[in-house]
């Protein structure tokens, strides 16, 4: 065994007043002394800093809890059928009134030109669509074909050989209208206007029919009658020498023809 000698000199642990006890989370000062100095420095920074704040407590966070937020929003719920339907009928119920919805804005209002007003209503509002010559002659002849039993196509027929369906046709020797009627026949017929279209052709188809009588129903002697005059129809007795008439009365037969 060695003796331990006390030297009076020596540093042992009872001059330190014995062992010490072992303290928690007290770090050596030999060995960390470096970590007390930046932790001594830290401490006195802090203790001259006048806005030295804390951390929240339990007792705060009771007193004024965080209420996390989101950024998820909600979709839109789709409407439902009852919904709509409810909807639909509360508009139904209550239709719009089209006639209070027509009544003018202002009660007092009263229309000063009234005769200006309607010609100018009349203007804006559809107007019937006028009737063609074209349309009046055809539904002229078919009107004087039934009054004096007559072919519609002969009566068309003369029309196009004597004016070209020319309502103000005017001939070199007088003749006027559609079915070219001489003042004197025309005034005889009874026709006052031999440029209307209703007239001309009844009093030309009138006489086209006194004439087929007159020749015992020959079409070749009634219209040469019509172009050179019964007279002179019967003096050839139906063979009329005039080139003129020859060839009115191959065009009214053959134009006829064409129509039928």
């Amino acid at each position: 065994m060695v003796s331990i000698a006390n030297y009076p000199n020596s540093k042992t642990l009872g001059s330190h007043g014995g062992i010490p006890k072992n303290l928690p989370n007290r770090v050596p000062q030999t060995r960390n002394s470096r970590f007390q100095k930046i932790l001594s420095a830290f401490e006195a920074r802090n203790s001259k800093n006048p806005y030295k704040t804390r951390g929240l407590t339990i007792a705060d966070y009771r007193a004024r809890a965080i209420i996390p937020t989101s950024h998820y929003r909600r979709q839109p719920q789709p409407a439902r059928a009852e919904l709509k339907s409810s909807v639909s009928n509360r508009f139904l119920a209550h239709p719009i009134n089209r006639a209070t919805s027509a009544l003018p804005l202002r009660p007092d209002f009263q229309v000063k030109d009234k005769a200006h007003f309607e010609t100018q209503l009349k203007k804006t509002q559809p107007q019937p669509v006028a009737l063609t010559d074209q349309k009046i002659i055809e539904q002229t002849v078919q009107k004087a074909a039934a009054k004096y039993n007559l072919p519609p196509e002969l009566i068309t027929a003369v029309i196009r050989a004597e004016s070209n369906f020319e309502v103000s046709a005017v001939s070199s020797a007088g003749a006027q209208g559609l079915m070219q009627l001489m003042p004197a026949t025309a005034k005889e017929l009874g026709v006052k206007n031999p440029f209307d279209i209703e007239q001309n052709i009844d009093g030309g188809t009138k006489y086209l029919r006194k004439m087929l009588d007159r020749f015992g129903g020959n079409v070749r002697k009634a219209l040469a009658a019509y172009n050179a005059g019964p007279g002179t129809v019967m003096k050839y007795n139906g063979r009329v020498p005039y080139p003129e008439t020859r060839q009115y009365v191959k065009r009214v037969m053959r134009f006829s023809k064409q129509m039928t």
